[in-house]
């Protein structure tokens, strides 16, 4: 079998060769010959550089390799073309545009992110809207264990913070829980008693109670959101909608007597949507008191934060900041949301949400100081 290097020398894989082939015709605006790529990639070079494979074999291999890679959608061009009017030959082309993904870019509602895009790619412009619900539809389907597209999902989601950068921070700042199995499990079990209409029952850890709390609740949807699942029903507890994080619940039970009847029904008028379009801040335990926090937004953020009705508007300074109230029932979300700004909100208060945003800006200084 032919890899590319003749006998003593170092043999090169079919996955490296292809991507040396692939990274010299990328590299290339214009079309190249066959003589030129064989002595640019390197397992063809060594296998033309002596020993028992005859250059009609190196070729042979190239051959197979460019239809095998057009095979896996790499869209190599075969053209003619002609340098200062000789004779046409037949030359090879990978077009960036094609071959690329289009370059992601933050408009409207915020600053601009990412600069131009590199030479020769598409850009694909986001509103800041369209990167939440991009990254909330990406989120759901690199979580569910049995989707078939779960890894293309999570390459996607590292696009969005690559190319977006502060502009995706939800994303990249939303590492996998430590209990992701259990959320998993849950998440199996109330998909169940939601399709067959079953009440559960579970005890719940709320993030201001100083106990747990035992609840049944007739599950009316779940939903996911910056980077949280919840489930959203009527709990018996407080006879009333209630919203709970899923790595909140423990000892999750679905109600099994008469397995074949509804335990209840979903109200004509429930309305998943109102919640989804919410902040992942603004989504909890609607019995538990918030956090009430202040922000200052700096000019020209605060325009922004005015039309967007962020919070509830308290002081307009001089120079055209604002300082806005918010209702935080969740913490985490709430400083990666004020993170991705950029530092044009600043907390105020309460001291002890002023501290953990210090930190956090602290923590990500660090880890990017020391992959730098």
């Amino acid at each position: 079998m032919v890899d590319g290097s003749p006998p003593g020398k170092t043999r090169i894989g079919k996955l490296q060769r292809w991507l040396d082939l692939i990274a010299f015709l990328v590299g290339h605006r214009y079309p190249v010959t066959v003589d030129q790529i064989m002595e640019a990639v390197p397992a063809y070079a060594l296998g033309l550089g002596g020993g028992d494979v005859d250059e009609e074999s190196v070729r042979r291999m190239f051959e197979r390799d460019k239809d095998e890679l057009r095979e896996h959608g790499i869209p190599i061009e075969t053209v003619a073309f002609s340098v200062q009017g000789g004779d046409q030959e037949a030359g090879y082309r990978l077009a960036r545009r094609d071959f690329y993904l289009p370059y992601l870019r933050l408009i409207g509602g915020g600053p601009r992110s990412g600069g131009a895009a590199p030479r020769g790619i598409d850009i694909l412009d986001f509103s800041p809207d369209e990167v939440r619900t991009t990254y909330d539809a990406l989120s759901l389907a690199a979580a569910w264990p049995s989707f078939p597209l779960r890894e293309e999902a999570r390459s996607a989601l590292r696009k969005l913070a690559f190319d977006l950068g502060p502009a995706a921070a939800e994303a990249t700042l939303t590492p996998e829980p430590q209990d992701a199995g259990q959320v998993r499990e849950r998440l199996r079990q109330l998909h169940e008693a939601l399709r067959i209409r079953k009440r559960v029952r579970f005890r719940y850890h709320g993030i201001h109670r100083g106990r747990p709390t035992d609840r049944d609740l007739a599950p009316y949807g779940l939903l996911f959101q910056g980077g949280r699942w919840y489930l959203i029903g009527h709990d018996a507890l407080r006879d009333d909608l209630r919203v709970f994080r899923l790595d909140r619940i423990e000892t999750l039970e679905v109600n099994k007597k008469a397995q074949k009847t509804a335990d209840y029904d979903v109200p004509p008028d429930f309305d998943l949507d109102a919640y989804r379009n919410r902040r992942p801040w603004e989504l909890g335990a609607e019995d538990e008191p918030p956090l009430e926090a202040r922000l200052r937004f700096r000019f020209p953020v605060s325009l922004w934060a005015e039309r967007n009705a962020l919070g509830r508007l308290i002081e307009e300074e001089k120079d055209g900041a604002s300082v806005r109230r918010f209702a935080v029932h969740q913490v985490d979300p709430f400083l990666r949301w004020i993170l991705s700004l950029g530092g044009d909100a600043e907390v105020l208060d309460p001291p002890e949400l002023r501290r953990a945003h210090v930190q956090l800006v602290e923590s990500v200084a660090a880890l990017y100081e020391d992959t730098g």
